[in-house]
């Protein structure tokens, strides 16, 4: 791909991404110099099971932000779809984009308006920093279900180290009682509860992420804690009966599994 970073003295570099109001993702335009950002984007990307090798594969990126997950995968070779509920000029997507020469496609939609009938499925889909803010998140991993045929990567904010007292005090979950680690919960935060955040809407433990995930038909092949975050990595699977009571559940019955 034609890069136009290459052809651009640093001074022109640093002009297009001081236009961006907000960066969130640390991202690298070139070697040295790296977008503002705060997000620990790259250790959550050692925490993925990516293939070092994406070439011949579909990648959606929901979420997407400034892009940093959406160009790393296109690097590796893989054909990409990033989604944002805002515009790619609102954050640092497009400059990002236009820098590196990137054709990654571009959807400004909500979550809740993805279909695989518009879309298709992806090899490889990326739920990462989303599923707290959503008001159902078992619709919308209903949705992502159907947009993947192959593995899912998600990260969330979870409380297992982060349990939000009344008193505004966050303690480990194990602290008021340790099974509680291993009963699936959520915390819901209404208002502005957490982090003064209206989007901020439920925090998941890891057993109930896990739990939501395998009523979404997928399998979990690993998890990991990292401080107020969990990851995940999963792959959809089949299972027809389960898949009836969802349906059943959602939208009326169909046709029950032979």
């Amino acid at each position: 791909m034609t890069r136009l970073v290459d052809s651009m003295d640093e001074r022109e570099i640093l002009e297009r991404i001081n236009r961006v109001k907000h960066w969130y993702h640390p991202i690298e335009i070139k070697p040295g110099l790296v977008t503002p950002g705060n997000n620990s984007a790259r250790v959550v990307l050692s925490h993925l099971d990516l293939p070092a090798d994406c070439r011949g594969l579909r990648a959606l990126d929901l979420g997407a932000r400034d892009g940093f997950f959406t160009f790393e995968l296109e690097r590796r070779g893989a054909e990409v779809l990033a989604v944002d509920y805002v515009d790619d000029t609102d954050t640092g997507f497009r400059v990002v984009a236009d820098l590196l020469g990137s054709k990654a496609g571009f959807l400004r939609s909500n979550i809740y308006e993805l279909s695989a009938h518009s879309l298709g499925q992806f090899d490889i889909v990326l739920f990462l920093g989303l599923l707290y803010h959503l008001p159902d998140p078992m619709e919308a991993l209903h949705i992502v279900r159907s947009l993947t045929k192959g593995r899912l990567c998600i990260e969330s904010h979870a409380i297992d180290q982060a349990l939000l007292l009344p008193n505004a005090q966050s303690v480990p979950l194990a602290t008021v009682s340790p099974v509680l680690e291993q009963i699936p919960l959520m915390q819901f935060y209404p208002g502005r509860t957490l982090n003064n955040d209206p989007t901020n809407y439920w925090g998941p433990n890891l057993a109930c992420l896990k739990a939501m995930l395998s009523e979404a038909l997928f399998e979990t092949h690993s998890s990991v804690l990292v401080g107020s975050r969990a990851i995940v990595n999963a792959s959809a699977i089949e299972n027809p009966d389960l898949a009836y009571h969802n349906r059943m559940a959602r939208r009326g019955p169909g046709p029950r599994p032979v």
